[in-house]
């Protein structure tokens, strides 16, 4: 085994970067501006950045902070913030400090007073940190410290204890000793029983005071930006975040702010201002990055941004890096088979069943037996009659086109067509298919929709393993979250060691096995990642289970009705109040992904909303690696699937679906077997 090799993509979390290794990672969106265009730092409108974990907002947010400004541009950082236009201070809400201002046998009334002054100094503390850096290149700054320094204290402070301070450096020295004592009272007051502090200044005064005051003596700043960066805010509780809130609606030129959360995060829209909500479009907007990167018209942005940002990770470890476009350049360093023909894996199942009944087809005579018998099959008399439809449509060297030519016949009977008829006209398809794959026929049209879905009915009746393989898996697996991406690649690589491999060095591919093993493993890592906090975790965890399970027993049915099925659409406004609590939540956590525009019902026009499983998730049950067809739920069913309530329904639920999709009697109901339920291949596929 290969040891000793570091693994390019072991660290996936922007917060354990740091601000050199976040420059030196940073890949720019690749559209005209980048995401200075998409979230604009330099607005003086605030700016929610929401994502779910992993969609990049920290690496994004820290990007825009002071410290990544000056390695931007380390020659002149003054020219460069003169040209982005802002100066970025950043804060990240740790939930340890946040769950410092609590109970600890102190009133709420309490805490709620003391969290915005502490919050103040913070903030003071790291923009006064800043301003003491451009001292040196800024004479104005330097000439006019004293009288700075007053305005400080003296308009924005209500009472200050310290001698007064003549320089920026003996101003941050009294913040830092203001604070201590706050930790020193915070701390201890679970034991002395009291919280004696004096809040010094009123809220918001030192964020939006200290800004002014700079640019009234320094006009060095004068249309520059102060962006108040306020990170990971899910860490902080309702009450913090109404504060948060408030500042974003009472914000003062030349202030404003990007509060960055997850997409389950936001707690509370409420502020202090009479309790009125914050409003979208007038007081803040909203930027979704995972969003951004799933919209169609970014779809192939999308596959450029993370490759390069792969590919990035390369660069020092020694790997042959290809040149090219970056999406073929990492392709190259991975094994890859011929989709169409399937062809390693269907040859080991010609091998096995060269001298045996291949087990789907035994399973299409076993149903076609009993529907003779039952007198449910059409056009068929006699066990000659079945012998003979089998034999039609039975090609040994070709398991994948025989699985497709059994899929057919089951289709034509569930119409009631003529199956005598009909194996003849799916044999003599299938002939032209293998002599010429170009033709366009009605059994080519059939092979490219269901190929996939067939493959893994093939390979699992066949005692194989469905594989998970090549870039565009990854790309389709990671829903426009970039840590998915790398957290795969990450196993990837470890099992490619493991397996004696020399990943992404020299002429040796990355195999098959190393990169389905890989995607295995990152699919279990984020079923057990991407669990909601509580007592909900659970729930939420057994709705995607029943979810999934769902998908994948129409997956491996005899007729499947859809595509590629990961995806479901329902009206979900006659669900539970509890069935739609879960769902909200799955999705806030990324286990189910809206699709925009919803699902048109076919009968009454109606658009329903649309879901589909996270990617991530579609090799815990061997589901489909992209997503094509969609299966509309009744109330019913979206009420057994998410909420715990009526679970005990689900299975009874999935049995009626699920056999209308099983021969030999599909659902038992006349009108499921009706002519011309389904157009027959003797009219064109």
């Amino acid at each position: 085994m290969t040891k000793n090799i570091h693994n390019p993509f072991q660290v996936t979390k922007a917060v354990d970067f740091s601000d050199q290794e976040i420059n030196e990672y940073w890949v720019d969106f690749p559209i005209e501006g980048g995401f200075f265009t998409l979230a604009n730092p330099k607005s003086p409108m605030p700016m929610f950045i929401l994502g779910g974990k992993g969609s990049g907002k920290t690496h994004l947010m820290r990007y825009f902070s002071y410290n990544l400004q000056k390695l931007r541009y380390p020659d002149n950082h003054l020219d460069g913030i003169k040209k982005e236009g802002y100066v970025g201070i950043y804060l990240i809400c740790s939930g340890l400090n946040a769950a410092r201002f609590s109970r600890k046998g102190q009133d709420e009334e309490k805490w709620d007073t003391l969290f915005p002054f502490y919050m103040d100094l913070s903030f003071a503390q790291i923009l006064l940190g800043i301003l003491y850096d451009f001292l040196p290149i800024v004479p104005e700054l330097k000439q006019n410290e004293c009288e700075l320094c007053e305005e400080i204290v003296n308009n924005i402070f209500d009472k200050y204890h310290f001698q007064f301070p003549k320089s920026i450096a003996e101003l941050i020295a009294d913040i830092k000793s203001i604070r201590k004592n706050l930790d020193n009272a915070i701390n201890n007051c679970v034991i002395t029983g009291e919280l004696n502090v004096d809040i010094l200044s009123s809220p918001g005064r030192l964020l939006f005071q200290i800004p002014k005051a700079i640019v009234k003596f320094v006009k060095w700043f004068e249309g520059i930006t102060f962006l108040y960066l306020v990170d990971e805010i899910e860490n902080l509780t309702m009450n913090q975040q109404q504060y948060i809130n408030t500042l974003v609606r009472e914000k003062e030129i030349p202030c404003s702010f990007k509060i960055g959360s997850r997409l389950y995060g936001i707690k509370t829209t409420l502020t202090y201002s009479a309790g009125e909500e914050i409003k979208e479009g007038s007081e803040y907007e909203k930027f979704e990055l995972d969003s951004q990167f799933r919209m169609k018209n970014t779809k192939e942005k999308y596959k450029e941004f993370i490759t390069d940002l792969s590919l990035l990770r390369l660069h020092g470890t020694g790997a042959s890096i290809n040149k090219g476009d970056a999406l073929r350049a990492l392709s190259s360093y991975f094994e890859m088979r011929k989709r169409d023909e399937y062809y390693d894996e269907t040859e080991i199942i010609v091998k096995k069943y060269r001298n045996s009944e291949r087990p789907y087809l035994k399973k299409l005579e076993n149903n076609l037996q009993i529907g003779l018998k039952a007198k449910v099959l059409p056009g068929v008399d006699s066990e000659t009659d079945i012998n003979h439809i089998l034999s039609l449509i039975s090609y040994s060297d070709h398991p994948i086109l025989e699985k497709l030519n059994t899929f057919l016949i089951y289709q034509e009977w569930y119409s009631n067509n003529n199956l005598t008829e009909a194996a003849p006209i799916i044999a003599d398809l299938c002939d032209k298919f293998i002599n010429d794959h170009s033709e366009k026929t009605s059994y080519h049209t059939a092979y490219k929709h269901w190929r996939d879905d067939l493959f893994a009915q093939l390979v699992r009746e066949c005692d194989g393993k469905y594989i998970y393989y090549g870039i565009e898996t990854l790309i389709n697996m990671s829903h426009g979250l970039p840590r998915n991406f790398l957290i795969a690649l990450k196993f990837i690589f470890k099992w490619s060691l493991f397996n004696d491999e020399c990943p992404f060095g020299g002429e040796h591919k990355i195999t098959i096995k190393s990169q389905n093993s890989g995607i295995r493993e990152a699919s279990e890592w984020f079923f057990n990642d991407a669990r909601p906090i509580g007592k909900d975790g659970q729930k939420v965890h057994d709705s995607i289970g029943r979810l999934a399970h769902l998908f994948r027993e129409c997956r491996f049915s005899d007729k499947p009705t859809e595509v590629s099925l990961i995806t479901f659409s329902s009206d979900i406004s006659k669900s539970s109040d509890e069935a739609r609590r879960i769902i909200e939540i799955a999705e806030k956590w990324s286990l189910i992904i809206p699709i925009i525009g919803g699902h048109k019902d076919k009968n009454i026009k109606r658009i329903d909303l649309k879901y589909q499983l996270n990617g991530m998730l579609t090799p815990r049950w061997d589901l489909a690696k992209a997503r094509r067809g969609t299966i509309s739920l009744s109330p019913d069913e979206v009420n057994a699937i998410f909420d715990s309530q009526y679970s005990d329904n689900f299975e009874s639920l999935l049995k009626r679906r699920v056999d209308r999709m099983t021969a030999p009697f599909f659902g038992k109901k006349k009108d499921l077997l009706k002519k011309d339920n389904k157009q027959s291949l003797l009219q064109g596929f």
